[in-house]
């Protein structure tokens, strides 16, 4: 993402890496078994945050974050690698009980064959000049990271975009490849992700999966919902199957398509364990895209939503609907099976990521937690330590956690209307919560009427019942 680069542009400046050599790191307590245990995390500036957010951040312990890694900020000059910087942030993230997922990224440098780019961390990435320097530098980094307790990787960073991948998408794949073969080398145990592709990227490419020989109405509809709160930035409108078509024939158009084949390609080759999605979009529109994630993927390889949140742009935005959307967003992609949910940003800070807020914090400029942190705080305190499947009750939609004695459901109706949910027998005293606003009250008898809003409900029942009870007719 831009605001991600800009964010690391922004660190630098601020922290000025030591030239001199270092002595090896020492080896930091392993994240403990249960250090992975929950599929909330979050996302913020790992070379610096305001220390008001350290309670927030120490909530989601056992949550998963991420951190980046660039060969050309690692090794500006050939043979002297400069860790300090990175071994500070990765101890951090440690010091709080994070799974740490690194994101391994070439840059632009004498490694690529290319003039040094002056802002390194902030630099594309190009293939590497010499294929097997490449490895070696993988495989240094991740036995100095597996000695800390990171065992988990991605090869490179959202290929569509050109900001972090500066040349053909179509050249990504035998980089994909060597990085994956070098990870294993260096770490038998460690778990190896995809690059991930921009969320903008999604509504052009599921668009031209569908083929406007045999499904146009469907290329049509999903693009056209796709883009009508992000607008033409990225992709040109579309109204009709010419228009859709020129679409897909522009430069931005055919590089977001070709990346898809390149990633999906190695994906389905099993060459990754992981798929790495990111996903700022409609929420309504998530199920349509997890199926064509899905599609063809080995069975072995998990969906992880590393970066989640909410593209929103322009001075319509509204945060009641936005926390609304955030809990709608998250229930959906939990119950599909998605194994993490990396919310980003966790906080907006004006000019030292962009002059204006796009991709909407659960924090604001005024450091206000926002209804969209109530959702996610909710969502992680009820449901962290259970297992999720999705809703099969006809008029509702949402998931339901199994949490062995108990079971927690998280339930809105499917078109709007308000449904009264029946139960076959009596539950007893449940609590239910309204999101976003997060305000509790008791359910003790009748139908649980059941609106456009998410309701989660807690009851002291065993999950087999409950969701008997949920899914009968």
């Amino acid at each position: 993402m831009n605001r991600a680069l800009a964010a690391i542009a922004l660190a630098l400046l601020l922290v000025t890496a030591c030239s001199a050599p270092q002595e090896p790191p020492r080896p930091v307590p392993t994240a403990p078994a249960d250090a992975a245990s929950s599929p909330f995390g979050l996302k913020w500036d790992g070379y610096q945050h305001p220390p008001e957010y350290d309670a927030d951040i120490g909530a989601y312990a056992g949550g998963a974050t991420f951190h980046d890694i660039v060969w050309c900020a690692v090794e500006p000059e050939q043979g002297a690698r400069e860790w300090s910087l990175d071994d500070r942030v990765v101890t951090g993230l440690l010091g709080v009980r994070y799974h740490v997922m690194l994101r391994i990224r070439i840059g632009t440098c004498w490694a690529t064959g290319d003039p040094a780019d002056p802002k390194p961390r902030a630099a594309a990435s190009r293939p590497p000049a010499d294929i097997s320097a490449y490895q070696a530098f993988v495989e240094d980094l991740v036995r100095r990271y597996a000695a800390m307790g990171v065992h988990q990787y991605a090869i490179e960073n959202e290929i569509d975009a050109e900001n972090f991948w500066a040349a053909d998408p179509a050249t990504y794949g035998p980089v994909g490849r060597a990085g994956a073969e070098a990870v294993r080398r260096a770490d038998p145990t460690a778990i190896v992700a995809d690059p991930g592709l921009s969320s903008s990227s999604y509504g052009i490419a599921v668009a031209h999966d569908y083929d406007l020989r045999t499904r146009p109405d469907d290329a049509l509809r999903i693009y056209a919902a796709y883009y009508a709160r992000r607008g033409a930035g990225r992709f040109p409108p579309a109204a009709d199957t010419p228009a859709l078509r020129a679409a897909f024939d522009t430069p931005a158009g055919q590089r977001a398509v070709a990346a898809h084949q390149a990633v999906r390609d190695l994906d389905e080759n099993g060459v990754f364990d992981v798929y790495q999605l990111h996903y700022y979009d409609p929420w309504a529109l998530l199920p349509e895209i997890l199926e064509y994630v899905k599609r063809n993927l080995p069975a072995t390889t998990t969906v992880e939503a590393w970066e989640v949140g909410t593209f929103w742009p322009g001075p319509d935005y509204d945060e009641n609907a936005h926390g609304t959307e955030t809990a709608k967003l998250v229930v959906t992609l939990l119950a599909a099976g998605v194994r993490r949910v990396v919310y980003l940003p966790l906080y907006y800070r004006p000019g030292a990521i962009a002059a204006n807020e796009t991709w909407r914090g659960l924090y604001g400029a005024d450091d206000r937690p926002r209804p969209a942190k109530t959702v996610f705080d909710q969502l992680r305190q009820h449901t962290a330590a259970g297992q999720w499947q999705p809703l099969g009750k006809p008029g509702v939609t949402g998931g339901a956690v199994d949490l062995g004695s108990r079971t927690v459901f998280v339930v809105w109706s499917a078109d709007g209307a308000v449904v009264p949910l029946a139960f076959g027998e009596p539950v007893g005293a449940a609590e239910v919560v309204a999101l976003p606003s997060g305000e509790p009250r008791i359910w003790g008898s009748g139908p649980l009427q059941v609106g456009p809003e998410p309701l989660l409900v807690t009851l002291s029942t065993p999950f087999n019942r409950a969701k008997r009870w949920l899914e009968s007719p």
